[in-house]
């Protein structure tokens, strides 16, 4: 079994000891946690190049706004990121411990901010190391698509999309996105027993999706739901008088090992590609670790 995990989250990658949680605070800020208590914060913000005379500005404005000192040198284990990254390293002021990392991306001049909490700086030090390699602030230019990678999922998306939207509640998270016209929900549904138990899965699509579904237009498999929409030319107006897309694609995937239900949903005023639709719920898992 595999001890670290990878995650993907707005386009920026990490990878990290698999008992660590990571926890969505923002678009480009992400916090780590062990055992409910705070191990590592990133954060982050996309920027076009810079000059190296840029660089150094960002890098002092950060240093000045957090009061922390700069390390003189840099440890042995950390020259190695300075290969990627223009790199500082701020300490404690009266223990001289590292307490936080600004990295500047030599490649697309993404700035990094990375801040260890008390004692994990200490306990966590080779992970550290590790975690802060195993950052990609940008993906290969000849990948067409994105791991998005948060909780117990994972899934792969184009480029193209933008996050517009999500939400981690109890039990249910919902993430969005749009490219052009075409917006994509994804939730994933936590104690699936318990949902089916109390509704079925064709109500539970119909609430999710928030289209009323009859159970004679539902496509049925194996722990599995879809239905798509092919309106015609009038009830393609009405939907548009409504303000709502007439096409859409939904799915309703159901995980008994994991205890899960995964829902895909693609919306648009245009009819929608099937292979995009499929190769997406093909790339929807729900991670083993």
């Amino acid at each position: 079994m595999d001890t670290w995990k990878r995650i993907g989250w707005n386009y920026t990658h990490i990878s990290c000891p698999v008992e660590w949680e990571a926890v969505v605070s923002g678009t480009t800020h992400l916090l780590f946690e062990k055992d409910f208590k705070p191990v590592l914060e990133l954060r982050w913000q996309k920027k076009t190049m810079q000059d190296k005379k840029a660089v150094k500005s960002t890098i002092r404005t950060i240093a000045e706004e957090t009061g922390l000192p700069v390390f003189n040198s840099l440890p042995p284990h950390w020259k190695k990121i300075q290969e990627s990254y223009t790199l500082r390293l701020l300490a404690n002021k009266n223990t001289r411990e590292l307490t936080a990392a600004i990295l500047v991306c030599k490649e697309c001049g993404t700035t990094l901010l990375l801040y260890f909490f008390p004692d994990a700086a200490t306990k966590h030090h080779q992970d550290f190391t590790q975690v802060v390699s195993s950052i990609a602030c940008h993906g290969e230019k000849e990948q067409t698509t994105s791991l998005w990678a948060i909780q117990d999922f994972q899934v792969h998306l184009p480029k193209s999309f933008t996050l517009t939207g999500y939400n981690f509640g109890a039990g249910l998270s919902r993430i969005s996105f749009l490219d052009s016209g075409l917006t994509i929900h994804l939730c994933r549904i936590a104690g699936a027993e318990q949902r089916l138990r109390e509704s079925s899965m064709v109500a539970l699509m119909s609430l999710l999706g928030d289209v009323e579904l009859k159970e004679d237009e539902i496509v049925q498999e194996e722990n599995l739901i879809t239905h798509s929409s092919s309106p015609s030319i009038l009830q393609q107006i009405r939907s548009r008088l409504k303000r709502r897309p007439p096409f859409h694609i939904m799915t309703l995937r159901h995980h008994p090992e994991q205890d899960r239900l995964t829902g895909l949903f693609f919306f648009d005023k245009k009819p929608i590609s099937n292979t995009l639709s499929s190769n997406i719920l093909k790339s929807y898992e729900i991670s083993q670790i």
